[in-house]
């Protein structure tokens, strides 16, 4: 049977003020505040728009991993990615 500690236990109230998370998307830096800035952009946006950059972050990703998941990179995967996938999308509407 478990005792009961001494210790007073932290509460994770709504007082304490919000906490940042520390998850990040695919493929983004470990900068929480650039990454929430690409990943989790306005709502407003076409879903076209959102269907592209999703596309764009999964590539990001396989680019890391090709590299053998090696840090620093983040920015170039990026855009890499980017033009990548722009290009594919530029190719199938002009044919």
């Amino acid at each position: 049977m478990a005792t009961k500690s001494s210790k007073p236990r932290k509460s994770t109230s709504a007082k304490q003020g919000a906490q940042k998370s520390n998850v990040t998307a695919i493929g983004e830096s470990s900068n929480v505040a650039e990454s929430s800035n690409r990943a989790f952009q306005s709502t407003d946006q076409p879903l076209g728009d959102q269907r592209v950059e999703e596309e764009i972050r999964i590539r990001a990703y396989e680019l890391f991993e090709q590299r053998g998941r090696l840090e620093g990179f983040h920015d170039e995967d990026w855009a890499r990615a980017e033009a990548e996938v722009l290009a594919k999308y530029r190719r199938d509407k002009t044919a």
